[in-house]
């Protein structure tokens, strides 16, 4: 490619982008639309910092500072959900991961960007403008809507200028590594091979070590269970527990109270006019035939019978017949010139329309009409409410924040709405309480009201929260402290606790036992007998199937696996310990759709390689530096 190649896009170059690679400006759409489906790793932004902030990605004059990096981090660890059950340990991993993944996108990110500028792909504001313009989940009834543009952005946690250079690097994508690779035809020899693999049956002998099922000989001694209860006692702690009320405002609540003048609603009315007008409609009644000769002769019994009887009587049923009530929009061009050429109460002759022949009579017409302004009230008020919902709750929230500032109850500003506050007892930090309504329980699924609940002390009041669908404030009544319980208490459980980790010593134990024999040579079926534990086989299977409900991943070591070479495989407490007995390289036949399926799944992941190494490629002569260490990524 010249580097003197130009691409200036403009509303100009749409015809030419449709040339290219089979209109291309519909695929941008597209892929506009598909933004909020987007991966984790999907939306990146471009934040200004410091100047004195020390990059930790940087290809030539573009780079990514630390202070950047560590916010986008810290947006992508804000989505992640049940990070409270990890260990510090498994939450550190997870970051670790996150870290080099989002490492990876900002790195490709300023790889394309320095070859868009390299190559002038050029993408105007104007473009842009229009892609969002005409983006479907920003339209309502076919117009551009601001409000559901700026609640989209809010959403998914982007600043506009994110949203826009999203979609130029889309763009730069498309035309400088996308329609260079698409079209790739994957070679029927690698389709053949890769189907002898997937198709390749084996059958396995396996033993299971279930930790439930194993047998202890012995009663723990009291001491044990001291000693136990000294070692785990977290384990018999009763969580923190808050009794909370609840002040809630749904949307619809806001809405409400959004007043709307006469005279605006009066103008949206006539801005709105055309939804309002209401087409004439007729309801028709339709026999149709595959012949003229048929339709003739039940055109002749129409003259002493009633239209459905003659239909019925012809193989129709009332529901084929019976058209209903339309508008000349809700009929194809043939049949709308003859249903509306007709008087109340007439029937056509056979004509023949739309590729058959068919008699059509109007029982009743519905003149046009337009919905009177009273009439429209109502709707047009809940219309321009929804539509000010968004700002409609920033104002109630600055005044919610502003009467609880100047000391008003919870009580009084419920009062003020008309709604009732909503009592929680026992309350955990994992959302559970006695017994509560449907709407609260929902409520307390949200991590932002839990999380209130449990950072003010007694007798305080949460700041207001705005949620997906209402505002939300917490007043803590009560806060029932945490405690472990006495050991006298809990002797059943401790006497559990400890069973279930002799069990889990005594399966642990026993793998190694197996591991340690098979590994020194012996058969498994000896192995087996040995310790009084069935041998299992199964039929020949691909590594597509199963068994013992092992995962994909597991499988796949299986199938990697030389014959009679046994796996230990952990699940949780258990053990599958399996080896391969027979290998069938005959290969279970494909049908076509698994055919269809392997050549798309290999296409895709060719395509993605080569898009990966055409990137590569054109960066080859860019001065690229990582800092691994500066973004927290030791390995």
């Amino acid at each position: 490619m010249s580097e003197n190649l130009t691409f200036f896009i403009g509303k100009k170059m749409i015809s030419t982008f449709s040339k290219m690679h089979n209109s291309l400006f519909t695929k941008i759409i597209l892929t506009i639309t598909a933004l909020s489906f987007m991966s984790l790793f999907g939306v990146s932004g471009y934040i200004n910092t410091a100047n004195s902030n020390k990059p930790v990605i940087k290809v030539d004059d573009l780079e990514i500072s630390q202070s950047e990096f560590n916010y986008l981090l810290q947006k992508e660890l804000a989505k992640l959900k049940d990070t409270d059950t990890l260990s510090q340990e498994e939450a550190e991993a997870r970051k670790a991961e996150i870290s080099a993944e989002l490492a990876k996108i900002k790195l490709d990110d300023l790889l394309l960007e320095n070859t868009m500028k390299k190559y002038n792909v050029d993408v105007t504001d104007s473009l842009v403008s229009q892609i969002i313009q005409v983006s479907p989940q920003f339209l309502n009834n076919g117009r551009f809507d601001r409000e559901m543009y700026k609640w989209y952005l809010n959403r998914s946690g982007l600043s506009e200028q994110d949203l826009v250079a999203e979609i130029k690097r889309n763009i730069g994508r498309k035309i400088l590594i996308e329609t260079q690779v698409a079209g790739f035809n994957v070679p029927e020899v690698l389709q053949h091979q890769m189907q002898k693999v997937l198709g390749q049956r084996r059958t396995f002998k396996y033993i299971k070590l279930v930790a439930d099922n194993a047998k202890i000989d012995r009663q723990p001694s009291k001491e044990e269970l001291d000693q136990y209860y000294e070692d785990f006692n977290e384990e018999f702690r009763v969580p923190e527990k808050r009794d909370i009320t609840v002040l809630s405002l749904p949307l619809e609540t806001i809405e409400k109270s959004i007043d709307v003048p006469d005279d605006e609603i009066n103008t949206y009315y006539k801005e709105h006019i055309e939804e309002y007008e209401q087409p004439e409609k007729r309801h028709v009644l339709q026999m149709a035939f595959e012949n003229k000769e048929a339709a003739e002769k039940a055109e002749a019994e129409l003259a002493g019978k009633d239209f459905m009887v003659v239909a019925k009587e012809n193989g129709q049923s009332e529901e084929d017949a019976d058209f209903g009530a339309v508008a000349k929009s809700d009929l194809s061009d043939e049949l709308a010139e003859v249903v509306f050429s007709l008087a109340k109460g007439q029937t056509s002759q056979p004509e023949k329309i739309n590729g058959s022949w068919q008699i059509l009579k109007v029982t009743e017409i519905v003149p046009a009409n337009v919905m009177p302004r009273g009439q429209a009230n109502a709707q047009i008020k809940k219309t321009i409410q929804e539509e000010r919902a968004y700002d409609g709750s920033y104002e109630l929230m600055t005044k919610l924040e502003d009467k609880l500032g100047a000391g008003a109850s919870l009580q009084d500003i419920a009062s003020d709405f008309g709604i009732a506050l909503a009592e929680v007892k026992n309350l955990t930090e994992e959302g559970s309480s006695d017994t509560v309504s449907a709407d609260i329980a929902e409520l307390l699924k949200n991590k932002d009201v839990l999380d209130a609940a449990f950072s003010y002390n007694a007798g305080e009041v949460s700041q207001t929260i705005e949620g997906d669908d209402g505002l939300v404030v917490v007043e803590v009544e009560k806060i029932h402290e945490s405690y472990i319980q006495p050991e006298n208490e809990v002797t059943a459980k401790i006497t559990k606790l400890w069973k279930d980790s002799e069990k889990v010593s005594v399966i642990q134990e026993l793998a190694d036992n197996i591991s340690h024999d098979l590994e020194a040579g012996d058969d498994i079926s000896e192995v087996a007998s040995r310790y009084n534990l069935p041998v299992m086989k199964t039929m020949p299977i691909t590594r597509g199937e199963t068994f013992a409900d092992l995962n994909f991943e597991e499988m796949k070591a299986l199938f990697s696996a030389d014959k009679n070479e046994a796996k230990v495989l952990q699940r949780g407490d258990d053990y599958v310990i399996a080896e391969t007995n027979e290998v069938y390289d005959d290969s279970a036949a494909l049908n076509k759709a698994d055919k269809d399926f392997l050549k798309q799944a290999l296409q895709a992941e060719m395509t993605q390689e080569l898009s990966d190494a055409m990137l590569r490629g054109y960066a080859k002569d860019y001065k690229v530096e990582v800092n691994y260490g500066r973004m927290g990524i030791n390995d």
